[in-house]
């Protein structure tokens, strides 16, 4: 029987329900245990305890592998592949080609890492980074995906994520985020309205850290104790919800609400899970990678030109006036565009205080994403809304950092 486009929303939910009494059979059965423990991941209680038990697992086995693949896989890579670059830098000699292929030598080395050549950071970003973590993320996104549970944490966290502006699902991509920017931007895709894209993008870069940046951080202000670390932390948090009620209250635009089947907990189809990695993993490849490359050249000729020296002079008088961090910070929050892990790192000589330690952290994490999430971000969001976003960023940083400034 077709129904009426003019029906109100109860009227449709009525005649679902009278359709579904006529061809369902219902008879009493008891639940099996993977019933009773799929009907207790729902449930607020049972399903929040269900669900940091395995989010923990899963951060600790992604944090496993990531680090195995880049210790043990690519690294020694990269080292054989060393000779080979450091012959063609001393072909090319000092100049121009040089800087932009090969980059800047660190104490007469190639350094990977704040090299900045095409041939050195451009390949070791995302492939020796960024790509383990991508690869231990998708391989257990899909088990969880194809076991069950992901659905599952949808409906739990949708209460939550509709007071921001989004519905459960888009949970997937704070979760990728939290491994690598990267492919939490990439995962935005799945969302259905403009308004959930550009929420959940800059929700994820101004306070969803990745791993990386969550290890260094740990670094930074971990020799302060759980107060250090609780108070990174728990700041990054109150800015998620509070920036994302504001979004939702100030933006137009509509958040529907998921829809979605929820199946049986099962045991994942090897097969079809291995393929739907490859499929991910090509796609990132193919997508991220050559944007990674252009961010990396634009940094580079910035670089060679002085105009990041230039820029990190010009921001000095913020960092001391209003965030109450030393001049010496302002480097760090420039290098912080290419990897924001490096630019934490480059604070641990400075000798912080606990509250400059504090400060300097959560304005790293949320002043700008890194090259590779900016440029993956430019190309989901636009020109336009990106600007928007990065607007956002920066005046919730100077906001927060200002404020953490005055009250610690």
């Amino acid at each position: 029987m077709p129904v009426n486009d003019e029906l109100a929303d109860e009227q449709r939910w009525a005649e679902i329900g009278r359709i579904i009494s006529q061809v369902q059979t219902i008879t009493h059965r008891h639940h099996t245990l993977l019933e009773k423990i799929g009907d207790a991941s729902i449930k607020p209680l049972t399903g929040s305890l269900i669900a940091m038990i395995i989010l923990l697992f899963s951060f600790q086995l992604i944090r496993f592998v990531g680090e195995g693949l880049i210790n043990y896989v690519f690294e020694p890579i990269f080292d054989a592949y060393t000779p080979l670059v450091t012959k063609l830098s001393e072909l090319l000699g000092p100049g121009f080609v040089h800087d932009i292929l090969i980059g800047t030598l660190i104490e007469g080395e190639i350094d990977y890492v704040q090299s900045l050549g095409l041939l050195t950071t451009g390949l070791f970003v995302p492939f020796a980074m960024v790509l383990p973590y991508v690869f231990a993320f998708y391989l257990v996104l899909g088990f969880l995906e194809d076991c069950g549970y992901l659905p599952r944490l949808a409906v739990l966290m949708d209460s939550l994520m509709h007071k921001i502006g989004l519905h459960g699902l888009s949970i997937v991509s704070f979760l990728l985020g939290l491994g690598c920017n990267v492919p939490g931007a990439l995962s935005t895709r799945i969302l259905d309205t403009k308004k959930q894209v550009f929420i959940a993008a800059t929700l994820m870069a101004i306070s969803v850290p990745c791993m990386a940046q969550i290890a260094m951080i740990v670094g930074l202000v971990g020799k302060y104790g759980a107060k250090g670390l609780g108070i990174v932390l728990f700041t990054l948090f109150m800015v998620w919800v509070v920036l994302g009620y504001l979004l939702n209250k100030i933006l137009k635009g509509k958040s529907p609400e998921i829809f979605m089947e929820i199946p049986p907990y099962r045991v994942p189809y090897w097969g079809a899970l291995l393929k739907k990695l490859w499929m991910r993993i090509r796609f990132f490849i193919r997508e991220a990678v050559p944007y990674v490359l252009l961010g990396v050249f634009i940094i580079n000729i910035l670089y060679t030109l002085g105009i990041i020296e230039f820029i990190g002079q010009i921001l000095s008088p913020i960092m001391v006036g209003l965030l109450g961090l030393p001049a010496e910070a302002a480097a760090a929050l420039v290098v912080g565009f290419l990897r924001k892990d490096v630019a934490i790192g480059m604070l641990l000589p400075l000798g912080l205080t606990m509250s400059q330690a504090i400060v300097a952290s959560v304005v790293l994490a949320m002043y700008f994403p890194c090259v590779a999430t900016f440029v993956v971000l430019t190309k989901e969001l636009g020109i336009v809304d990106m600007t928007k976003s990065v607007a956002i960023m920066i005046t919730s940083t100077l906001l927060v950092g200002g404020l953490l400034n005055i009250i610690l």
